[in-house]
C-alpha cells in the first residue's frame, strides 16, 4: 500500500506548486472524502482541457501549463491525491482507431 502514496517522477508532489496549491486551498484540513472530491473538482474545473507538449509530463509541468488532456490531467490528480495521502494508481489501456 504504501507504494501507492510513494512519489515518482510524474507524481511529483513535492514539488513546491503542488505543495503551494494545497496548503492554499487547505485541503489537509477536510476529511478525505471531501479531500478527495476537492483534488478531482480542481483538476476537472480549475484545468482545462488541452494537448501538453507530451504525455509523460511531471505534474508540476502540468499544473504551471494550466491544461491538459487525458493523461496528463490524470497524472496531475494522482499526484494530488497522494499528496493528501490517498493511496491510488491507474490502470491505463489504449483504444484503438479502427474500433
Amino acid at each position: 500500500m504504501t507504494d501507492l502514496l510513494s512519489a515518482t517522477p510524474l507524481l511529483d508532489f513535492n514539488a513546491p506548486p503542488i505543495q503551494h496549491l494545497i496548503t492554499t486551498r487547505g485541503w489537509r484540513n477536510l476529511s478525505q472524502h471531501d479531500r478527495i472530491g476537492a483534488a478531482y473538482e480542481f483538476t476537472r474545473n480549475a484545468i482545462p482541457f488541452g494537448y501538453n507538449t507530451r504525455d509523460d509530463l511531471p505534474a508540476s509541468r502540468v499544473l504551471a501549463d494550466g491544461y491538459g488532456q487525458c493523461n496528463t490531467k490524470t497524472i496531475l490528480l494522482m499526484t494530488l491525491l497522494r499528496a493528501l495521502g490517498v493511496p491510488c494508481r491507474l490502470h491505463g489501456f489504449t483504444i484503438v482507431k479502427s474500433l
